[in-house]
């Protein structure tokens, strides 16, 4: 099976798509017209991959509510390495609010303080629900119990808070309180 770094690597260092495909595809015959045309295919769609991978980020909007945002960041850390490592965490990140930001960031310490003790829990969760705590036109307030991947339930406060982003008015998370176990475990998926 070709991998894209193979696909890559081949493309960088050939002058044309002929050569391309005779590099990522060494066995096969010249005179087969509809291989070439099926790697060329496989090439292109190798090529645009990463870019459809990156578009599939989610920024803030207005129109999101602020259970729209915890949803957002919670769905994607329950599938945290998909479409590739560490992006739900990078999801969260591009919700967190620049207070939260100047306490937390760069992006790397970010994402080894979500990996740590604390909030690990939420990373490849099973499921969560979330319960409204409150909410004006400023602020909001969510209490979260995440089953975690082994199975126990844990406890999270959510806040959110209005930022103006680009002259937009969001809703952008300012903090979550570390984990709380419950001391309840789900023994089913």
């Amino acid at each position: 099976m070709l991998t894209f770094a193979q696909a890559r690597l081949a493309f960088t260092q050939s002058s044309t798509i002929k050569d391309v495909i005779f590099r990522t595809l060494p066995g096969w015959r010249r005179s087969h017209g509809a291989s070439i045309i099926a790697a060329l295919g496989l090439l292109i769609s190798l090529m645009v991959a990463p870019s459809l991978a990156a578009q599939s980020m989610v920024e803030p909007k207005p129109s999101f509510s602020p259970e729209d945002v915890v949803r957002i960041q919670l769905d994607a850390l329950a599938a945290n390495d998909e479409p590739t490592r560490n992006a739900g965490i990078e999801q969260v990140w591009a919700f967190a609010h620049p207070n939260n930001r100047a306490v937390t960031g760069p992006l790397e310490r970010f994402t080894r303080m979500i990996r740590g003790a604390g909030y690990d829990t939420l990373i490849d969760h099973r499921s969560y629900t979330l319960e409204a705590a409150g909410e004006t036109d400023q602020v909001a307030g969510f209490e979260v119990r995440v089953v975690a991947r082994d199975g126990n339930l844990y406890a999270f406060s959510w806040r959110l808070g209005i930022a103006d982003i680009d002259g937009q008015e969001v809703w952008m998370t300012t903090r979550v309180t570390p984990a709380r176990s419950t001391g309840e475990q789900m023994t089913s998926r």
